[in-house]
């Protein structure tokens, strides 16, 4: 939020080099590196558009220091029947507006050649719309966008997962990610799902993980997980009683060599007991779960306590290990909300095999993304020299950030003098030179 802000950091696998990365965003969520862990994507609202709701997905080249868009999603209203793609908290207040549209873009991921991105775009419609609140009367509907990372574009029709709203009761749009090797994502989706027991119903409404293609007219290939739920009624005496108990899948991440898809399945139960009418869900029990991408195989490999809740899974970059966030549920007005507290969440690493689970990060942190070290060279700096009258203006590119070096002058190749050491802010250093008078030549170097 605008007064607690989120703060993107690093960590090695082992727990130790815990350190901040800078990053000019007003609030980086969900970080998601690209599989050389060159590059990162976070989402964030605009810095330059302080008044647009919409938040839009950036990308951040750690050796350039780069900062750039991957998508560009804007706020959209109608007024007077006009459409308007103007910064919808500027338009707060006018009586005239008849819907709106908020983009919502938390997770997504690269595409194998890393020059595509695909998002999950959560987008928040309202037609009914209370001038002074944007959250009232709104609809909350999820669809897989792919946009070319080279100029922000969309490269492609998007896929509209369901006409299933995202609401309390099941976690559509709730993750996705793409493929090492295939045009293919994984995403999640709510889906009417077969339920057993004596309750007499068939089906209930949960989410389960489906495989989608990025380059084909028709996107949908096939389901990943078939989660069954429970659904049983019985007398307590004289007293009805009906419970149920529905899976939900989400929060996808492929493996680094694509044949197994970690995620976590969420157990949404509902008891007459708890409140009367067996609609407000009992506190959350999570799993963190491995399943073949080919659909065979599907095991637990983790159940954490009831209460706990768990946002994000990732893969170690050798596939033999999984992080995942862990905080108590958030309970919102009395309600066990598709959340957790990331005011009190940690991050915990697992064995793919279900051992040796242990604590990685204190609270609170959230949104693990695992990758590996900086697989690039680092880049040569450019040095160029330009006159300013009696001064000069030495200039140094390609500087990776926070790295120190050292500047040199000399009138003889063979007598170097010190001129300064510096820390690059940025990937451009500017230095002043004032030569001294009737100095015929100057020589100037860098040393890193």
């Amino acid at each position: 939020t605008a007064t607690s802000p989120a703060f993107l950091r690093r960590i090695d696998g082992d727990g130790t080099a815990d350190q901040a990365i800078p990053i000019n965003l007003p609030s980086a969520l969900n970080p998601t590196p690209s599989r050389d862990g060159r590059r990162l994507l976070v989402t964030s609202p605009d810095p330059a558009r302080p008044f647009q709701m919409s938040q839009n997905v950036f990308v951040i080249d750690f050796v350039t220091g780069t900062l750039g868009r991957a998508t560009t999603y804007q706020d959209e209203s109608v007024v007077d029947g006009v459409l308007f793609r103007s910064d919808l908290a500027q338009r707060l207040g006018d009586n005239r507006i008849s819907s709106y549209k908020l983009h919502n873009p938390i997770h997504k991921a690269f595409s194998p050649e890393g020059g595509r991105v695909v998002v999950m775009n959560v987008f928040k419609s309202g037609i009914v719309f209370n001038p002074a609140d944007v959250q009232s009367a709104s609809g909350r509907f999820p669809i897989v966008d792919v946009f070319n990372l080279g100029n922000a574009a969309p490269a492609g029709p998007y896929v509209f997962l369901s006409p299933q709203e995202r609401d309390g009761f099941n976690q559509g749009g709730d993750g996705v990610d793409w493929h090492p090797a295939l045009n293919e994502v994984v995403a999640t989706v709510a889906s009417d799902i077969p339920a057993v027991g004596t309750g007499g119903r068939t089906s209930l409404e949960g989410t389960v993980l489906a495989v989608f293609s990025t380059a084909s007219i028709s996107p949908f290939i096939r389901k990943l997980t078939n989660p069954v739920g429970q659904a049983d009624a019985f007398f307590d005496i004289s007293t009805l009683i009906a419970t149920t108990v529905t899976p939900h899948d989400y929060a996808p991440t492929v493996s680094p060599d694509g044949t197994r898809v970690a995620y976590v399945r969420h157990f949404l139960r509902q008891d007459t007991r708890f409140d009367g009418a067996g609609i407000a869900p009992l506190p959350s029990i999570c799993s963190i779960r491995v399943i073949n991408y080919n659909g065979t195989g599907d095991r637990e490999v983790l159940r954490l306590n009831e209460g706990l809740w768990v946002s994000r899974v990732t893969w170690s970059p050798d596939g033999s290990q999984i992080a995942f966030d862990t905080a108590p549920q958030a309970v919102l007005n009395g309600w066990n909300s598709l959340l957790g507290d990331v005011t009190r969440s940690s991050i915990s690493v697992v064995n793919a095999d279900g051992t040796n689970p242990r604590a990685l990060v204190a609270p609170p942190a959230s949104y693990p993304s695992w990758a590996p070290g900086l697989s690039v060279a680092t880049p040569t700096p450019v040095l160029s020299i330009t006159s300013d009258g009696s001064q000069f203006t030495l200039r140094i590119d390609q500087l990776v950030p926070g790295t120190p070096f050292s500047v040199d002058g000399a009138t003889r190749l063979a007598g170097w003098g010190s001129l300064g050491t510096f820390t690059a802010a940025g990937v451009t250093h500017f230095i002043t030179i004032t030569p001294d008078a009737g100095t015929p030549v100057a020589f100037y170097r860098i040393r890193l």
